[in-house]
């Protein structure tokens, strides 16, 4: 019943069977993406060339290709690029935003492309289609996140080489794909062209609209302030500009096997210029989209390639922390620098070894994650718990783990689960007042919220 159900919907809107094709395509798509992305970085840091990672970019469009296809309905291959966004997005995407809206536009443009040929399921529209469709994302990354001008010189030649992965890896292998599910018996819908009914337009101009004015909502949101706050522990708080006068160096760094020129004030000069207090110990720089990072003050001392970097003038000037010892500090888009003394949560209890835990030992353990530490989903830095605990060498017969809380609050957990867990994290939770501590799962809710000591037992 619920198959001759199916059958009968009106063709402008999608059966049950058409939503779990949608659905299944977004999924696969979506956590294929994370793996097709580390590949592509690989490759990247190998020629040390950016924009390379984009040899791979059809892979990322090959199943939004076969949505309209096995669906047979205008509109299905947006629906998936929301879904595969959407997918893409709450897994953690180091990108944010900016994913969902590249998603989206490439699976709105496979609807529009295909629209203009007879047939969907002919190599040569799913070549096409599949062409623009990779090389949207191009335009999308590179007209919000701010790249650097000694990329954006080549952004053509990028894109081109992003459309020449999608008519291969995506067009081609989509249509390949399709055989094969055919030549398994798979049913296929009709692959005319079916005129676009009212309700199935009205679905692709709101699409459009959404993603044109998403896109500028989302351009302002990332777009900085024309100065850096310079706040925190300090007798001079100021906003930097380059009008200030301050030393200005120019640099060629490198990251992820890839150069980079850039002109920028040494953070130390920075720094200095707002009189920090004497207990200070880090520099938390914190982004347009919420992301915070640190850079201790003994590296300011000594790096003399951590700047905080210009790129554009006027009203479209922004600013970026490079040169930091660890990737995690490149911090894109800054419009604040806050001095700190970043405090310490005290490890005691049946422990050999045990010595407070500090945010500086550990960057090489941190991966990212966004989490809810009492402000909203933000991506914030974790360490795991187990591999902090293990350092400070637990003695035989400990069972348990408390967490106190800045208030006296204790959380309590069985050692045996957290040391078999690696998403069990101490999440660096850095806001307008301070660097705090959270406790608990990468995919749960934040448990301990501002933590100051853990005990072992």
């Amino acid at each position: 019943m619920a198959s001759d159900r199916d059958q009968s919907a009106p063709r402008y809107r999608f059966a049950t069977r058409e939503l779990l094709i949608m659905a299944g395509l977004a999924g696969l798509s979506g956590v294929a993406s994370t793996a097709v992305n580390a590949l592509g970085d690989a490759i990247q840091a190998i020629l040390g060339f950016a924009g390379t990672t984009q040899w791979a970019a059809g892979l990322h469009v090959t199943l939004l290709l076969l949505a309209p296809v096995l669906v047979g309905k205008p509109g299905a291959a947006t629906i998936t690029g929301i879904l595969k966004g959407a997918v893409e997005l709450l897994s953690g995407n180091t990108h944010g935003m900016l994913v969902l809206l590249a998603d989206i536009a490439a699976g709105l443009l496979i609807d529009l492309t295909l629209l203009a040929f007879q047939r969907r399921d002919h190599w040569l529209p799913m070549v096409v289609a599949g062409a623009i469709a990779a090389a949207s994302n191009v335009f999308v990354f590179q007209l919000f996140a701010s790249a650097p001008e000694d990329v954006l010189r080549y952004v053509w030649a990028i894109a081109g080489l992003a459309a020449a992965s999608g008519a291969t890896l995506g067009g081609l292998l989509a249509y390949a794909l399709l055989k094969a599910l055919r030549r398994a018996g798979l049913s296929i819908p009709s692959a005319e062209r079916r005129r676009l009914t009212w309700p199935q337009g009205v679905v692709l101009a709101v699409a459009t609209i959404a993603l044109v004015g998403g896109g500028f909502a989302l351009a302002e949101a990332y777009t900085g302030e024309a100065t850096v706050e310079v706040t925190g522990a300090c007798a001079e708080p100021y906003a930097y500009s380059p009008e200030l006068g301050l030393p200005v160096v120019n640099l060629q760094l490198e990251m992820q096997g890839m150069k980079r020129d850039v002109a920028g004030t040494p953070l130390r000069e920075i720094v200095a210029h707002a009189a920090p207090d004497p207990g200070v110990n880090a520099v938390i720089a914190t982004a347009t989209d919420g992301y915070a990072f640190f850079v201790t003050m003994d590296e300011i001392a000594t790096n003399d390639e951590l700047l905080l970097a210009h790129h554009g003038d006027g009203k479209d000037i922004g600013y970026d922390i490079v040169g930091a010892e660890s990737p995690k500090a490149w911090v894109r888009n800054v419009i604040e620098l806050r001095l700190q003394a970043q405090a310490a949560i005290e490890l005691t209890g049946k422990l050999d070894q045990a010595s407070p835990f500090r945010p500086a030992d550990w960057l090489g353990n941190m991966d990212s994650a966004r989490v809810d530490a009492g402000d909203g989903p933000t991506k914030y830095q974790g360490v795991p718990v187990r591999a902090v605990i293990s350092a400070a060498g637990p003695q035989a017969q400990v069972t348990t783990l408390r967490a106190i809380g800045r208030d006296g609050d204790t959380t309590q957990w069985v050692l045996e689960e957290v040391m078999a867990d690696d998403a069990i994290r101490i999440w660096i939770v850095n806001d307008s007042e301070g660097t705090r501590y959270a406790v608990g799962s990468a995919d749960q809710e934040i448990i301990a919220t501002d933590v100051v000591e853990l005990v072992v037992e």
